[in-house]
C-alpha cells in the first residue's frame, strides 16, 4: 500500500494551525532524517510508502497529542474539516442528498490509498450509516480510529446532528464495521463492540478486544516478537499495543499489567474479535 501526498499536506495544515509552523518543520525534519522518501518535494499526488507515512503519523501523535484512541479520532476529524472544508475535496460535500453522500463514501478511500486491495463500503441503515473497511494490510490506529473520526466528521459536516460512532466489529485485525449515528447522549466515540463480550467494571473495560488479546499473551510470558507472530502483526505493532495497554492500565511493566488484569477478573477471559 502507498499513501497519497494529500495526507501529508493535511497533517501540515492541522499541525501548523494548532501548534505553529516550527512544530511542523521540526517534526518533518526529524522523520525525514530516517525516511528518504520525504526529501523530494511532496505534492498531493506524491505516493508515500505506507511504513514511512505511519512513521510520520506515529511521531506526530506521540509528540503533539496523547497517543490514544481519542487522539487518533480527533486527528481524523481535524483532517476531514480541512480536506472537505477548505482543501482539495470540498466539492465532495456538494452532494444533493444523504443517500448520494453515503454512496460516495467509498470513493474517499482510493483518494488517500493506492496499490492496495483494501476498500470501504457504506450504506444507510435505518437512522444511521454503516461503514465497513476490508483487507487492511495490517491493523493500526491510523486505519481504524483516525479513519472513523474522519468519516464521522464528514457526516457531521453534512447533517445538523452531532455524530457519534459505535464499533460493531473491530479493534484489531484487517476488517472492521462501525455505525455512524446521532450522538444524542453526547458520546461521540464508543470503541466498545456490540457483538463482543461485555467488559467488567474497572480500568480493563477501556481496553479493546485486541488489547485484551495482547495482554493475555503477555500473561503467558510471550515477548513482543512472539506476540506479533501469534497475531500476525509486526513486532513493532505488538510493542505499540503493549505500550498502549500500559498507559490505559496505569502501569509500567508486564508484571503489573498482568496483576491489574487479574484484579479486574479478566485474566482467564477471552473476548471474541
Amino acid at each position: 500500500m502507498k499513501v497519497r501526498g494529500i495526507s501529508i499536506l493535511t497533517r501540515k495544515i492541522i499541525v501548523t494551525r494548532k501548534f505553529g509552523a516550527d512544530a511542523w518543520r521540526e517534526l518533518y525534519r526529524d522523520v525525514a532524517g530516517g525516511h528518504p522518501c520525504f526529501k523530494p518535494l511532496i505534492t498531493a499526488d506524491t505516493l508515500i510508502p505506507l511504513s514511512s507515512h505511519l512513521a510520520l503519523h506515529d511521531e506526530m501523535v506521540r509528540r503533539l497529542y496523547q497517543d490514544d484512541d481519542l487522539s487518533h479520532f480527533a486527528v481524523g476529524r481535524e483532517s476531514a474539516r480541512w480536506a472537505l472544508g477548505d482543501g482539495p475535496f470540498k466539492t465532495f460535500m456538494k452532494q444533493q442528498d444523504l443517500a448520494g453522500l453515503v454512496s460516495s463514501f467509498p470513493k474517499l478511500w482510493p483518494s488517500y490509498f493506492t496499490d492496495t486491495a483494501s476498500r470501504s463500503e457504506a450504506n444507510i441503515s435505518g437512522d444511521a450509516v454503516e461503514f465497513k473497511v476490508f483487507d487492511l494490510p495490517h491493523w493500526h490506529p491510523y486505519f481504524e480510529h483516525l479513519v472513523m473520526g474522519y468519516m464521522a466528521e464528514v457526516l457531521e459536516m453534512f447533517c445538523a446532528n452531532p455524530i457519534g460512532v459505535t464499533r460493531l466489529r473491530g479493534g484489531g485485525g484487517r476488517n472492521y464495521h462501525y455505525l455512524l449515528h446521532t450522538a444524542v447522549d453526547g458520546a461521540r466515540w464508543r470503541p466498545e463492540s456490540r457483538s463482543g463480550a461485555a467488559h467488567p467494571n474497572g480500568e480493563a473495560r477501556y481496553l479493546s478486544e485486541r488489547e485484551l488479546e495482547v495482554l493475555h499473551l503477555v500473561a503467558e510470558g510471550k515477548t513482543n516478537e512472539e506476540i506479533g507472530i501469534v497475531l500476525g502483526i509486526s513486532r513493532k505493532t505488538a510493542q505499540h499495543h503493549v505500550a498502549r495497554c500500559y498507559r490505559k492500565l496505569g502501569v509500567s511493566n508486564r508484571a503489573s499489567a498482568v496483576m491489574k488484569l487479574a484484579e479486574q477478573g479478566m485474566l482467564g477471559q477471552r473476548l471474541d474479535a
